[in-house]
């Protein structure tokens, strides 16, 4: 099974894990880390990077080039031999995507897929 990391700023990985059990239950292999505000890089790295000891991990991050994306990009620079890989501007539906297709997918399929879907599924509401 892929295992799902989410690391943002502030809480907002915690809100995703919050809202991914309220809809679809508890899961397993799911996890946040979460940078606050005093934390230091390496400590939040090191949280990032302790997912990443058996590979097959996705990590979902909030922002391109911030310090989130930084420790995951890090993480997967020294784990080079390990299946890890990262998309960043996570939302919940991705997240709750994943979870549905992480056990019938491999990690790049998976990858791929979401990052088709994420694509696709940014739209606008609008009333004419």
């Amino acid at each position: 099974m892929i295992t799902l990391v989410v690391t943002t700023h502030g809480q907002l990985a915690e809100g995703f894990l919050d809202a991914v059990e309220l809809i679809v239950g508890p899961q397993t292999n799911l996890y946040s880390v979460c940078l606050k505000a005093g934390d230091s890089f390496d400590e939040f790295q090191q949280n990032v990077a302790k997912h990443s000891i058996e590979g097959n991990v996705l990590y979902f991050t909030d922002l391109l080039g911030a310090s989130p994306y930084n420790a995951v990009a890090q993480t997967i620079s020294e784990n080079r031999d390990k299946d890890i890989t990262c998309i960043t501007g996570v939302n919940l539906p991705l997240v709750i995507e994943a979870l549905f297709k992480r056990e019938k997918l491999t990690l790049k399929e998976l990858t791929d897929y979401l990052v088709n879907i994420g694509k696709d599924g940014i739209t606008t509401l609008m009333f004419q």
